[in-house]
């Protein structure tokens, strides 16, 4: 292994203690250290191609300085480059790139002619055709015009800048800034997670950067109640002038766009002729390269009721889960929440809130503006005592409401295995998963003793408390998506 590519494992190694494995796959695996200059001080990592480039730089630049600096001693200069689609990765000794034949050119009216959702034809000067040796990087227009009007189905408070980045949220965030930097290229783009966990303000983010970065760009963003409900007026609307053409308005709405966002997609589960509506959209649009973006409370594989064909291109795309934030992430989220809402809380009452509360962002919100509206009336300062009566009214104490019944039949409707089964004495694989996620939902959202469920499940007390400890760990490590299952299971109870 020569130097470059130790450097480059080193850098891979140090990513791998803190991000996803789909993150490194994604964007790390397909570049590597080209070039390192020792007496300049620079390095250059090129990429298989334009998007990685420039997202390794716009997102993971300062994180890669800093872990070389920490083991060589050196503030690099990093070089980002990349390599076209049809071409082979340079050899680490090249300093060149070879010029291509007559073959290799690219004509310039061809590519413009066509119709680029990303409106990067607008970062290249029109030519008769294009040689490598005479390329110049394309000049970005960051004067960007000011916007006659503003599409009113985004919400403009909702923006990349004041979403706080966590444990449970970085990969949604950094694919979620791709797919507003570079439309089309993540397609389709499915968020999923719980309740109140930030999942639409990624949306409207989304719809918001693409709004100012191609300001000509069509952009729909809607919940999937709105396009039922639209696509049943246009059905109504046929009927009673017993015509064929008149769903044509809605058809161009929502096949005419650069850019279809949609919330709460779990929604059209059971809905035979809208998911029929939904996928010949959702195939037209993909087809034509235009971006797609679909929130949910779970992913593809685990909705009911969605013919299988629109689960499978669900799962085709980018998937990134949203959950619920560590106390940590809390924290920030409070501080961020308060000085926006200029609101002054010691940091002792911070704390009290963050550690009594199961982070959904709603409700954190909530109980602040109820402390900044008695602060106000009372003329008094934020205390613990406020906090806590604050919390005990307005958050619902769990274990108190829910019974074992309920959690076995939620275990057993969302993992398909029958009551019947989670409760017998099987030990096939899938049952027992069940039968384990059951037993530590009961002993974290009930008063049940251990020995209590194990009798009801008829184990003794040391089975119950493995099947606790073991799905424990599994949440802890997030093994087999036991986190985001949990989390599903709980978000429905």
């Amino acid at each position: 292994m020569n130097n470059n590519n130790y450097l480059w494992e080193t850098i891979l190694s140090d990513f791998k203690k803190t991000l996803p494995l789909e993150v490194i796959e994604t964007w790390f695996m397909h570049s590597s250290i080209e070039k390192v200059d020792f007496v300049n001080r620079s390095i250059t990592i090129i990429s298989e191609n334009q998007l990685i480039s420039e997202y390794l730089k716009n997102i993971f630049d300062v994180q890669i300085k800093e872990i070389l600096k920490k083991n060589t001693t050196i503030d690099f200069i990093i070089f980002y480059n990349y390599i076209g689609d049809n071409n082979k990765f340079l050899n680490n000794n090249s300093d060149s790139y070879s010029k291509p034949n007559a073959e290799e050119f690219i004509n310039i009216d061809n590519f413009l002619s066509k119709d680029k959702p990303s409106g990067i034809q607008h970062f290249y000067k029109k030519q008769q055709s294009f040689v490598l040796e005479d390329y110049k990087e394309p000049v970005y227009n960051y004067n960007k015009p000011s916007l006659s009007k503003h599409n009113p189905s985004l919400k403009k408070h909702f923006t990349f800048d004041n979403f706080v980045i966590g444990k449970g949220n970085e990969h949604a965030y950094a694919v979620a800034q791709a797919v507003a930097n570079y439309p089309g290229s993540h397609n389709p783009f499915f968020i999923y997670g719980g309740v109140g966990l930030g999942k639409t303000h990624l949306l409207h983010a989304i719809g918001n950067e693409l709004e100012e970065q191609n300001p000509d760009f069509k952009i729909e963003c809607v919940s999937s109640e709105t396009f039922i409900n639209e696509f049943i007026n246009a059905i109504k609307e046929n009927k009673k002038h017993k015509s064929s053409n008149l769903d044509e308005k809605f058809r161009e709405k929502y096949r005419n766009v650069d850019a279809l966002l949609i919330d709460d997609i779990q929604f059209l589960s059971d809905k035979t002729e809208t998911q029929h509506a939904f996928f010949h959209t959702f195939n037209e649009l993909q087809l034509n390269n235009k971006q797609i973006v679909l929130v949910s409370d779970r992913r593809p594989s685990q909705l009911d009721g969605l013919e299988d064909r629109l689960v499978s291109r669900f799962d085709s795309g980018v998937l990134a889960d949203i959950t619920p934030p560590d106390y940590e992430t809390r924290t920030a989220i409070i501080k961020f929440k308060c000085e926006q809402a200029e609101i002054k809380i010691d940091d002792s009452v911070v704390s009290y809130i963050s550690g009594n509360i199961n982070g959904n962002i709603r409700e954190i919100v909530g109980i602040l503006q109820e402390i900044k509206l008695i602060v106000q009336n009372s003329n008094t300062e934020p205390t613990i005592a406020m906090a806590e009566e604050i919390i005990k009214r307005r958050v619902k104490n769990i274990k108190k409401k829910i019974e074992a019944d309920d959690i076995i039949n939620k275990v057993s409707k969302f993992l398909k295995i029958s009551i019947d089964d989670i409760m017998s004495a099987k030990r096939n694989k899938e049952v027992v998963f069940a039968r384990m996620i059951a037993i530590y939902l009961c002993k974290d959202m009930t008063d049940l003793s251990f020995p209590a469920i194990g009798k009801l499940f008829n184990k003794d007390h040391s089975s119950i408390f493995y099947a606790n400890s073991k799905i424990a760990s599994y949440v802890e490590e997030n093994s087999n998506n036991v986190r985001e299952i949990i989390s599903s299971i709980k978000n429905d109870l």
